[in-house]
């Protein structure tokens, strides 16, 4: 595994944790399938954007 990689996780994991608790603090009474759903969204965004942090185009 390399070194990016694990920096990637690290950090879509950080990313869909806080997005996790700010939607359950502002939308308390959300069902199961909504956190499901906020909580994939925010994983596939949080990878994309830690794609770009960690690997830069060389361009």
């Amino acid at each position: 595994m390399k070194n990016g990689s694990i920096r990637i996780a690290l950090f879509t994991g950080l990313f869909v944790g806080i997005v996790v608790l700010l939607s359950e603090y502002f939308i308390p009474k959300t069902s199961l399938i909504t956190n499901v759903i906020i909580s994939g969204l925010s994983a596939l965004v949080g990878g994309l954007i830690g794609y770009k942090l960690f690997f830069p185009s060389k361009t």
